[in-house]
């Protein structure tokens, strides 16, 4: 994670160096030198990282090394950050020359810093101060003998072999039979002698041990001359997969096996053909990771060398590897019942006990097994640790604790998911890490929804103006967590070329909580505290609080000022649950916030003190059924990417001053039901790439009302939902309007307007998006392809 970061900070200190607008501010000499001083360190600590993200495992002091650094990361991006700001929005040519936005924005910063050369020199100091702690975080690497060349893998999987008790494996006769049929089969393409299987899961459901029993079985014995087992793991050296291959098929010992260590890759290749030739063989690669077909481009010809009816079977964690090896077919390996998982955990738990307590422990034990969520490995995991523990009390400890916090889950469980983790490109690892913020018992995360918190959070980069860019990495990273195992992607959309949900495996999520080491806490307020202080060795910067029925917010909240991400989640839906008092005391300490989630928040205004929050880029609103009025400040939020305001039924206007919001991409105010018109300034929002619930004037060019013509300025959007107002649609100002990148769009007809619905998208240009719709109830507007409800926001 700390990688990813780093290389965001280094893009971005470029970037404001070669813009040249440090030598605007005379009084400000060296900044330019700390910031090149502050690259020279970042680009030098950076080539150490990949060494010390392995020896953390085993050292905690170089862990402890990579959590300064990751902190003082963090710090130095919010300090780049509000420094990028006032420099955008600074009138360069006097205040005559400036843009409309960038007076009234500028007028904003004087009035908050006591004028620009104050704001700026707080901000240069920061970043002298963080250089200066990024000088010793630099120079402990000495100390911890961290190098440019990364030490070998520390951590690996114990290496397999064919050798298998079958009596421990339960619930995978349908699929084992499956495997079987596609072994014994014969060739179905015309001069194909080999077909390739894989089996693709993620790590500990079963795929192992599963191969083991279908490389076993008296059928496959039978039907096949010879079978070879083969380890592969990491390894993306041909010549050592040969070495294995043929120690299998000659049973070499140790001393011959070692003999081969300096024959070439050919020798070996050709050794293999004169072992398999006219031979029906199976051959098993167990724990197959590598992505790059050239890697066993050799070994691949040298297997069509064996009798026709040979196969190969591929057990791994990727499904890009199932593509790479050329699968004829692929076996996605499902999780176990619960009753599964409790028939392995009372096998070893329950073992040589008597049957009044094996009576008194099943009920318990039953629950447990839930813990284990289908997964094969964490039922023998704690299988063996219920097996030490005598009593029900015992028992019951266990079944209240988190797997994330026991020790034998993490020696147990966690390594076959550390090794698909440290195997994620650095970038993809924070984006992972961050899905640890959202509930476990969430099922589905909306796509659109988590790749805006990775963009608001800055995980996908430092854009360069170009959205739809950040937008096609963040669905990247989605499909290599999927390769992976760790994320779930279904509801593939047809039009937009992605999919619209994806869901987490618990186990997953455990995982991701065990990664983040108290840096995401979810915190439930069950009395009526007056203040609340966050328990944790390590700074909080992801932090959810849940409010139960009858009980408010609390006065004060502690150690809230680095904090990234908030969501405030109430069950409670009296207007006080949260007072004004409280909501500015947080609004004005937790100024860092890039994410702020207040779903439901049970109050009819927002305080001004949300213009404070200079990084805010997600700002969650939505199912607020009190809220009447937005404040003025929000129009201060010049970072803001996503504003969302659905089913804020009782929401009246918005403010004149969201026009200054230039980097919005995502607006929501659907199902709005109380809002009659937009303010004219929303047509200042050019980047804009999703727009539902837009109410717009189509009879005339309205001074202060969104009016048809100004649609034309919008040329990003995608997805457009929108209530047309009016008569009938005025041709000469909707005849500019030609939203080319448009995607999607459904419109609320007035039944006074006498048009059809093609003539309407013909007046409108857009009688070619690909996916158009016509409405008369307004509630059903922000309803588009994929179904949406209050749950399905920020993981609630």
């Amino acid at each position: 994670m700390a990688e990813a970061l780093i290389s965001t900070l280094l893009q971005q200190i470029t970037t404001i160096i070669c813009e040249g607008a440090l030598e605007e501010v005379r009084l400000l000499k060296r900044v330019k030198e700390d910031l090149r001083k502050l690259k020279f360190n970042l680009t030098s600590i950076k080539a150490l990282l990949e060494d010390a993200e392995q020896k953390q495992i085993s050292d905690k002091v170089v862990q402890l090394w990579l959590d300064r650094l990751q902190e003082e990361s963090l710090d130095m991006e919010d300090a780049l950050d509000e420094w990028r700001t006032v420099l955008l929005y600074r009138p360069t040519d006097g205040a005559e020359n400036a843009s409309f936005l960038q007076r009234k924005v500028w007028f904003f910063l004087r009035c908050f810093s006591f004028g620009p050369v104050y704001r700026y020199h707080g901000i240069a100091c920061n970043i002298k101060e963080i250089n200066e702690r990024l000088d010793e975080i630099a120079k402990d690497r000495v100390r911890y003998q961290l190098t440019d060349t990364p030490s070998s893998r520390l951590l690996k999987r114990k290496e397999s072999t064919s050798f298998v008790d079958g009596s421990n494996i339960v619930g995978r006769e349908e699929v084992k039979k499956e495997i079987i049929g596609h072994l014994l089969c014969g060739t179905s393409k015309e001069g194909e002698t080999c077909q390739t299987i894989s089996m693709v899961g993620m790590g500990g459901i079963g795929k192992t041990a599963l191969a083991q029993l279908i490389y076993n079985d008296e059928q496959v014995k039978q039907h096949f001359t010879c079978r070879i087992w083969a380890y592969v793991s990491d390894i993306s050296d041909e010549s050592k997969v040969a070495k294995t291959i043929i120690t299998e098929l000659e049973g070499l010992d140790k001393v011959a096996a070692f003999q081969m260590e300096s024959v070439p890759l050919n020798s070996l290749l050709e050794r293999i053909c004169k072992s398999i030739e006219g031979k029906k063989y199976l051959l098993v690669l167990d724990d197959v990771w590598t992505e790059n077909d050239e890697d066993f481009g050799g070994l691949n010809v040298t297997f069509k060398r064996g009798a026709a009816g040979s196969r190969i079977l591929v057990t791994t964690r990727k499904d890009t590897v199932s593509r790479v090896m050329g699968s004829s077919h692929t076996i996605h390996l499902e999780t176990l019942s619960q009753g599964l998982c409790w028939s392995i955990l009372k096998k070893i738990a329950l073992r040589e006990r008597d049957q009044k307590t094996c009576e008194d422990l099943t009920p318990v034990g039953l629950r447990i097994a839930e813990k284990c969520k289908g997964l094969p490995l964490v039922a023998k995991t704690l299988g063996g640790l219920l097996q030490a523990k005598t009593t029900r009390k015992e028992w019951e400890d266990v079944l209240k604790s988190e797997l994330w916090s026991m020790d034998v889950v993490h020696k147990d469980v966690f390594v076959p998911l550390l090794l698909s983790y440290y195997d994620l490109p650095s970038p993809v690892k924070q984006c992972f890490k961050y899905c640890a913020s959202f509930s476990k018992d969430y099922d589905y995360y909306y796509t659109h929804h988590l790749i805006a918190n990775w963009k608001a959070q800055g995980y996908l980069g430092f854009h360069g103006g170009d959205d739809s860019l950040l937008d096609l990495k963040g669905f990247e990273h989605l499909k290599c967590l999927e390769a992976r195992s760790f994320l779930q992607i279904e509801d593939f959309d047809d039009v937009y070329g992605q999919y619209a949900n994806c869901r987490m495996h618990d186990l997953v999520h455990d995982f991701a909580l065990f990664l983040t080491k108290g840096e995401f806490q979810e915190v439930v307020v069950s009395k009526d505290d007056k203040s609340m202080k966050m328990n944790s060795e390590r700074t909080c910067r992801h932090l959810k609080v849940t409010i139960e029925r009858g009980l408010c917010f609390p006065e004060s909240i502690s150690d809230v000022e680095r904090l990234r991400s908030l969501t405030i989640d109430s069950y409670n839906f009296q207007v006080d649950v949260i007072s004004d008092g409280a909501l500015c005391n947080l609004l004005n300490k937790a100024r860092r916030l890039r994410v702020l989630g207040m779903c439901r928040y049970p109050g009819s205004t927002i305080p001004e003190e949300i213009g404070n929050l200079l990084h805010l880029r997600y700002l969650c609103l939505g199912f607020n059924l009190h809220l009447k009025r937005l404040p003025k400040a929000i129009g201060r939020l010049h970072n803001l990417q996503f504003l969302d305001l659905y089913c804020c039924s009782n929401l009246e206007r918005l403010p004149d001053e969201m026009e200054n919001l230039v980097n919005l991409l995502v607006l929501d105010t659907a199902a709005c039901f109380s809002l009659t018109c937009y303010p004219k300034g929303v047509r200042r929002l050019t980047r804009l790439t999703q727009l539902t619930g837009l109410i717009v004037r189509v009879d005339h060019n309205d001074p202060k009302e969104f009016s048809i013509g100004d649609l034309a300025n919008l040329k990003q959007l995608v997805v457009l939902s929108m209530k047309m107002v009016g008569n009938t649609i005025n041709v000469e100002s909707s005849k500019n309007v030609k939203l080319q990148n448009l995607q999607e769009v459904k419109i609320l007809v007035n039944e006074a307007i006498a048009e059809d619905e093609d003539t309407i998208l013909e007046s409108l240009n857009m009688s070619s998006v690909p996916r158009c719709c016509f409405d008369t109830d307004f509630r059903m507007i922000g309803q588009f392809s994929t179904p949406r409800n209050e749950y399905q926001y920020f993981g609630l």
